[in-house]
């Protein structure tokens, strides 16, 4: 089991809806953070500012890199130029492109740290064959996917050449309440601003199509879990259940706007199956994963809590 006591670690993308998370359980447990930024917007970590050590730059910048992770003795990778599933396909080298560059900056600085243990946040999306030219030539290519599967490759190699561990983490569709809420949003957001602004509440596709969620506090305790047994490669997070689009609408419904009438839009695609296919770590066989209605209600009442604190 790590000590993370007095360990110096950092976490880049660590005022997003995961990093933030994780930064709050790396302070609980001893560690000394740094976290890299581009703008004085500390977000989710506001109120801890002053317990985490900021380093201004660019992470695309190998320079800058170099300066981030020195002295450090793991790095949570969880940056990531994302937006939403439109802007992916329609920017799709650029998308790509962003992700990459700050992968190779990365590696770049770590050359000089082989000791490091290493952590990437990827996607259950990547095929498990990460086969790039495959997705590189479909007519129509999720940017956010491709950078994943490509920046894995890149890291994989660099372990095996530079000798640090790395750990690449596979979540399943990752919710919580500090998710970006908006109707271009993954589908828990964009279900719950409809739910709440409009009057009749459309969801994509025909509602049978199957996912899996997984509670972002959930996904930061099993990444410890997984740490702890010195897990490496790639590995899968993902609870158990299965949920349709149609039940979970209905959740989020019935949390927000009991009787709102519900639609499906079979003119938009039902889109992919974001199942894994390949079996989670042993050390996960025994997590108390919470349930998805629980999930939701702190969800929703986390979310509200926050919009109403800001309008005040």
């Amino acid at each position: 089991m790590i000590d993370w006591n007095k360990k110096r670690v950092v976490v880049t993308g660590g005022t997003g809806f995961i990093g933030s998370v994780l930064v709050e359980e790396l302070l609980q447990r001893g560690a000394i953070v740094r976290v890299p930024m581009r703008a004085e917007n500390y977000r989710s970590l506001s109120k801890l500012r002053a317990k985490i050590e900021w380093m201004e730059g660019d992470l695309r910048d190998h320079e800058y890199c170099t300066r981030l992770v020195m002295g450090m003795d793991a790095l949570f990778h969880l940056a990531s130029h994302r937006r939403h599933l439109e802007f992916h396909h329609e920017h799709c080298a650029d998308v790509v492109t962003g992700n990459v560059e700050m992968t190779l900056a990365l590696i770049h600085a770590l050359k000089e740290y082989p000791h490091a243990r290493v952590t990437v946040f990827s996607s259950a999306n990547v095929p498990p064959e990460i086969d790039v030219i495959r997705l590189a030539a479909l007519p129509s290519t999720d940017g956010y996917v491709l950078g994943k599967a490509i920046a894995e490759a890149l890291w994989l190699t660099a372990a095996r050449q530079y000798g640090f561990p790395l750990l690449i983490v596979r979540p399943v569709g990752v919710y919580g309440e500090r998710d970006t809420f908006s109707l271009e949003s993954n589908v828990i957001p964009s279900l719950f601003i409809k739910a709440e602004t409009e009057k009749k509440m459309i969801v994509w596709g025909s509602g049978k199509q199957e996912r899996v969620f997984l509670y972002v506090a959930d996904l930061v305790s099993a990444a410890f879990r997984l740490l702890d047994v010195d897990a490496g490669g790639i590995q899968y997070v993902r609870p158990p259940d299965v949920t349709t689009v149609s039940e979970l609408a209905t959740m989020i419904r019935d949390l927000v706007h009991p009787n709102l009438p519900i639609d499906f839009d079979t003119t938009k695609p039902d889109g992919s199956r974001s199942i894994p296919v390949l079996e989670p770590h042993a050390c996960l066989k025994d997590v108390p994963w919470t349930p998805l209605a629980e999930g939701l209600r702190r969800t929703y009442e986390g979310w509200r809590g926050k919009a109403v604190h800001s309008s005040q």
